[in-house]
């Protein structure tokens, strides 16, 4: 395995709402449609994944879950997941199944998506759930 480096300006980014998701778009709240995404490391069954996404002020993530486990690391802006607000340099661990949204701040937030192996899983939220309605108040 060879040693991979990803240099800022070679990345492509792309508008959320541009990417192909089907039956997904059903579920995407608008205000994430506008965000914009990069693979540093796309991923592959036995290699990391490392997204980047960049969002609007107040962009909400709805809720759903991903067949993986995930980390949120926040790098610039702030996430609000129930009552407590992240900022730069915050974290949030994910298992696989979870239910989970959450909501941008007033500013821009860059956001950082580790996950073990790649995984492009989209699984809408049941409506069963009461943490996910409540994670992105405040």
């Amino acid at each position: 395995m060879a040693i991979r480096v990803h240099d800022q300006s070679q990345l492509e980014w792309r508008k959320i709402g541009d990417i192909p998701m089907g039956w997904m778009r059903d579920h995407i709240d608008p205000s994430e449609l506008a965000g914009r995404l990069s693979f540093h490391e796309p991923g592959s069954d036995t290699s990391m994944q490392l997204m980047e996404m960049r969002l609007a002020p107040q962009t909400l993530i709805a809720p759903h879950s991903h067949d993986n486990d995930e980390i949120f690391f926040i790098v610039e802006g702030s996430l609000h997941w129930r009552d407590k607000a992240l900022g730069p340099g915050g974290s949030l661990y994910i298992p696989a199944g979870t239910e989970y949204s959450f909501r941008v701040g007033d500013e821009a937030a860059r956001l950082l998506n580790f996950r073990a192996r790649a995984d492009h899983s989209f699984n809408p939220s049941t409506g069963n759930s009461k943490l996910a309605e409540k994670d992105h108040a405040g």
